[in-house]
């Protein structure tokens, strides 16, 4: 079992697709009101871990972040090759792109062309 549930855990395809669909149907300041909110129940749940837990945690988020970046640097490699190019900042907020598709102040889609 993994830090965040079973990893062989099979995936509802559809659900999985409606909730997404769901998620995009949304304006950013509806996304930011969703991530207040997980950040407020991922902070509770954390604070219940013992401090042995709490580290183990802590290491993995970060080794999950440091892949999430080499991967989200390698895309965006990927797509320069292609001739597409992602905006240095956010048209809607202002807020530097540091290599994600979507702002990660406003939430809002970064468009490519």
């Amino acid at each position: 079992m993994g830090l965040f549930g079973k990893k062989d855990e099979k995936i509802d395809h559809e659900k999985e697709l409606a909730r997404l669909k769901a998620f995009a149907s949304l304006t950013p300041e509806e996304l930011a009101k969703k991530m207040e909110e997980a950040q407020k129940a991922a902070q509770e749940a954390f604070n219940k871990l013992t401090p042995e837990e709490q580290e183990r945690a802590k290491a993995e988020a970060e080794r999950m972040m440091r892949e999430s970046e080499q991967e989200r640097n390698a895309l965006l490699q990927e797509a320069q090759k292609f001739g597409l190019k992602v905006p240095k900042f956010c048209p809607y907020c202002g807020t530097e792109n540091k290599g994600g598709n979507f702002c990660p102040s406003c939430g809002a889609p970064y468009k490519t062309n």
